[in-house]
C-alpha cells in the first residue's frame, strides 16, 4: 500500500512527499487560483485529503498506483462518508478537477 508521504519514483530522491506534490498542483493553478479560496492538503492514511481554509475537506486523492489518483467528493448522502471515486487521472488533472468542482478555479 503506498503512504501518502511517500513520495513518486521521479521524486523519491528530492524527498517530497504526495502532499508536496499535491501542494505544487495547487501553485501550478495560482492565476486560476488567485483571489479564489484557500485551499489546503493534509494527509489521511492513503489518501490526501483537500478542502477550504475554515471548511472539512471536500475531496479525497487516492493513490492508484503507475501514476494514477482516484478522485472522490464528501458525499452528500447523510451517512455516508465519501461518494464513489468519481475519476482517475494523473495528478495534476485530478487535482484541477476537484478544484474545478468547487469553484476554486474557473476554467475559462
Amino acid at each position: 500500500m503506498l503512504q501518502v508521504t511517500e513520495a513518486s519514483e521521479s521524486s523519491r530522491e528530492a524527498g517530497v512527499t504526495l502532499v508536496d506534490r499535491i501542494h505544487d498542483a495547487i501553485a501550478d493553478l495560482a492565476p486560476a487560483v488567485a483571489g479564489g479560496p484557500d485551499v489546503w492538503a493534509r494527509g489521511a492514511g492513503p489518501h490526501v485529503l483537500l478542502g477550504i481554509q475554515g471548511e472539512e475537506a471536500f475531496a479525497r486523492l487516492t493513490p492508484l498506483g503507475g501514476g494514477l489518483f482516484g478522485l472522490s467528493f464528501r458525499a452528500r448522502d447523510e451517512g455516508a462518508s465519501w461518494d464513489p471515486l468519481l475519476l482517475i487521472d494523473e495528478l495534476a488533472a485530478a487535482v484541477e478537477h476537484a478544484l474545478v468542482a468547487v469553484e476554486a478555479i474557473v476554467i475559462q
